[in-house]
């Protein structure tokens, strides 16, 4: 079970300065219409992923039936464990380490030995996730950012046309196939923004 304690002000995987660039605006008309895109997008890629970027805060409890050698944190990369507690005990921050990159935790005795988690109930505190494009101290991998500046161009140039159409032909000049997919729950995405994004998908459990 996981809790949010301290929710991230914004999960927008990317800026609107980084859109406009993109498409090489510098009117703000449109300015609330991309921030929507932005929002749909990232959202898309937060439900293909199965798994929340934005830096937050989270208690999460896990309620082990047998030794486990180490536990898999839901959130990923961890930033810091701010409390372990085994059986209602706090453990002190020598009692356990933590590899940040893979959400690992595991127990530690006390000359600094790996052990097993016991049966029973443990609640971890700790903070997880990338600081988002346009904070200070940025650390989002750049095609996370990217798959969605793609998605958000896509929808902008698909605005004006049937986003039923697959494929357009023009006797004597070319065809162009158009990626026919939406920002809803199960929705595929391009093939490009799958590429960018499968290192970091969180496989879908049950």
């Amino acid at each position: 079970m996981l809790t949010i304690i301290t929710p991230a002000e914004s999960q927008r995987l990317t800026t609107l300065a980084a859109i406009k660039d993109e498409l090489r605006m510098t009117a703000g008309a449109d300015d609330a219409f991309l921030l929507t895109l932005i929002d749909q997008a990232s959202g898309a890629v937060r439900r293909w992923c199965n798994r929340t970027f934005a830096a937050e805060t989270v208690r999460e409890t896990f309620r082990l039936s047998t030794l486990t050698d180490s536990l898999m944190l839901s959130r990923w990369p961890v930033g810091a464990v701010l409390s372990v507690t085994l059986a209602g005990a706090t453990l002190g921050e020598a009692g356990y380490e933590v590899e940040g990159a893979t959400g690992l935790l595991y127990r530690l005795t006390d000359s600094d030995e790996r052990l097993p988690w016991p049966p029973g109930k443990i609640v971890v505190e700790y903070v997880a996730g990338f600081v988002l494009p346009g904070n200070p101290g940025r650390s989002l991998p750049d095609d996370i950012e990217r798959a969605a500046i793609l998605l958000v161009k896509a929808a902008w140039f698909s605005r004006n046309r049937d986003p039923l159409i697959k494929t357009e032909e023009v006797d004597g000049i070319g065809a162009n196939s158009y990626w026919v997919g939406g920002f809803s729950d199960g929705a595929t995405l391009p093939p490009d923004v799958q590429g960018l994004l499968s290192a970091y998908r969180q496989p879908a459990i049950g």
